[in-house]
């Protein structure tokens, strides 16, 4: 019989790196220009934005959750997505999902803030994102049920949102079963957003290809 994991979501909404360039009296504009013209201050500026921007969501995260500390998170699940009021054009319905992935949570979301996420970010100017978290690292077996549950929610991701993964994975499906059973409500992060006008705008790249896999 399959061992059922209990699965809660922890969900942040509404960060955007513009608001910490203009909390620091810029914007991606002029960090553009800035970046263009000297690449090691623009290094400097991008490594200080990111830095404050974990600094809130950890701090959030811990006033929300009963003093949960992301930096704590061992082996854990997250979903990158879009904010409210956003969706992904995918092509068998609609999604906030951009990423879904597992590991120390804060320094994954920071290594890819480091890399293609800010990138990504900084083409979608003021689009906020959303991140849910969930905290595996008190269950026995921590680093092999996270990548179970990992691999559930990107096979239900290709059944129900998309041919493909979310964006910004890799392509390749992972043929892994899991011998897990999760708790009601494990896939809650790729669900359609409940209620009247959740979404205002849909998004899609030109060009698919030019952001997969690019956080993995």
């Amino acid at each position: 019989m399959s061992e059922e994991i209990d699965v809660k979501w922890m969900i942040q909404k509404g960060y955007s790196l513009e608001s910490h360039l203009i909390a620091e009296g810029m914007s991606f504009d002029a960090f553009d220009l800035i970046n263009r013209a000297d690449k090691k201050i623009g290094k400097t500026i991008r490594q200080k934005i990111i830095a404050q921007f974990m600094k809130d969501l950890r701090s959030d995260f811990s006033d929300e959750y009963d003093e949960v500390d992301l930096l704590k998170i061992k082996y854990g699940v997250y979903c990158i997505s879009v904010g409210t009021g956003f969706e992904i054009d995918y092509t068998k319905r609609t999604s906030r999902v951009l990423y879904i992935g597992s590991g120390a949570v804060h320094d994954r979301i920071k290594q890819h803030l480091s890399g293609k996420l800010f990138d990504f970010v900084r083409a979608l100017r003021t689009i906020p994102l959303r991140f849910y978290i969930c905290d595996l690292t008190d269950i026995e077996d921590g680093k092999t049920v996270q990548r179970a549950l990992e691999y559930s929610l990107l096979r239900q991701f290709c059944e129900k949102v998309d041919d493909s993964f979310p964006l910004l994975n890799k392509r390749n499906a992972p043929n892994k079963v899991s011998r897990y059973k999760f708790s009601k409500g494990w896939d809650f992060p790729i669900q359609k957003d409940r209620g009247k006008n959740t979404t205002q705008w849909l998004i899609k790249p030109y060009d698919m290809e030019m952001w997969k896999g690019a956080l993995s």
